[in-house]
């Protein structure tokens, strides 16, 4: 495990603030960790409830009981941006297992939050044969993690969407993967993916709206029958994909898409708005 990604000059372990160089003692390979990224917009932790939630059920499906409480851990989330001035970033939050020992971890993680023109022309991706060893647990995985990032650059790709042995799409490297068809939009069955806090926002949205959700897998030869797609997650919310392989897709201007886009950004607004100050 490393902390490359870390980008504060602090850190928290179990509760302590700490110079970030403290992460470094916890790269030994014999801890495995569950973890979150939780996006701080305007000093507010967005659907903190949801990624808690998601964090204890990471940590139960190791067989363990997540240690630190809610109340804590927003806490401490609000003191990681304190310390290193950041008001609107990524927090990382790992909580290491190792036999009995639980330690938890808090750092400013790298981010990169995508520029209107990339919302307004839409992304490109690529597909790999490639998938997650338990996608029902959100853990550190290294090799997976350093294999969508060379497969990503080696195509100049923004994103990466995983294929199974089916030749089917099930979701991105860092994102969920939603298909568009008329006013139907298609999505990955949950067992076949880590569910994301997005998408499952998103999906409420697009029901809001009015549009239909099927959860059925899409293979690689029907990308050309859709009229568009787009992919979530923490930083990018949605962002529309304008080419998948060689699959051309006019995603940024489909309707749907802009519809569904503008609806989370809404609702994240609102969210913001009136979880702001709360502790």
């Amino acid at each position: 495990m490393t902390f490359e990604e870390n980008i504060g000059t602090n850190c928290i372990i179990n509760g302590e603030t700490l110079p970030s160089d403290a992460l470094n003692q916890y790269s030994d390979e014999k801890y495995s960790a569950c973890y979150e990224v939780i996006r701080i917009i305007k000093g507010t932790p967005l659907f903190y409830d949801d990624h808690f939630s998601r964090l204890k059920s990471s940590v139960q499906k190791t067989q363990n009981e997540l240690e630190i409480t809610k109340r804590d851990l927003k806490a401490q989330i609000h003191k990681i941006c304190e310390l290193n001035k950041f008001t609107d970033c990524n927090v990382k939050v790992l909580v290491l297992l190792y036999e009995k020992e639980q330690i938890t971890l808090l750092h400013i993680n790298k981010f990169y939050y995508p520029s209107q023109e990339e919302y307004d022309s839409g992304v490109k991706s690529c597909t790999v044969k490639l998938s997650r060893n338990n996608p029902s647990i959100k853990m550190v995985n290294t090799s997976y993690k350093a294999e969508v990032k060379r497969v990503a650059e080696a195509n100049g790709a923004f994103e990466v969407l995983l294929v199974n042995d089916s030749n089917r799409i099930t979701e991105g490297g860092k994102s969920n993967v939603f298909f568009v068809k008329g006013d139907k939009i298609y999505t990955s069955p949950e067992e076949y993916i880590l569910k994301g806090i997005t998408r499952q926002y998103i999906i409420d949205v697009c029901v809001k709206l009015g549009y239909e959700v099927i959860e059925t897998l899409i293979s690689v030869e029907q990308l050309s029958n859709f009229d568009a797609a787009f992919i979530t997650g923490t930083s990018i919310n949605a962002m529309p994909l304008k080419i998948i392989d060689s699959c051309l897709l006019n995603s940024a201007e489909n309707a749907v898409t802009q519809n569904v886009m503008k609806g989370y950004n809404s609702l994240v607004s609102a969210y913001i708005e009136s979880n702001r100050n709360k502790n």
